[in-house]
């Protein structure tokens, strides 16, 4: 009992840190966390062996992955027509002391 308390309240320090120093990575915590918890209940089963691994779970992270490369990929090549023209450099660098 004292050891998990003392790990919650190491969680809350740290998280709070986080949350501090970066927002958005700590709303992701407090959103990530609760869908772990959910996934780690539904894995319960599996990890114990009390049920036999479908076939198709130990791939379910790399064809995540790869899914999310795939979406990424789309949208920049989709978006890649609004882009900026890239920069051109200036014909001379007097700033650097090159002559």
């Amino acid at each position: 009992m004292w050891l998990w308390l003392i790990g919650v309240t190491i969680f809350i320090v740290l998280w709070g840190a986080l949350w501090r120093s970066s927002p958005k990575a700590g709303f992701g915590v407090l959103i990530g966390l609760p869908i772990a918890w959910v996934l780690s209940r539904l894995m319960t089963p599996y990890v114990t062996g009390m049920n036999e691994i479908p076939l198709w779970l130990p791939p379910l992270p790399v064809a995540l992955v790869a899914l999310a490369l795939f979406y990424f990929g789309i949208r920049t090549w989709l978006r890649a027509d609004s882009l900026p023209p890239p920069e051109t450099p200036p014909e001379h660098h007097e700033q650097h002391g090159h002559h």
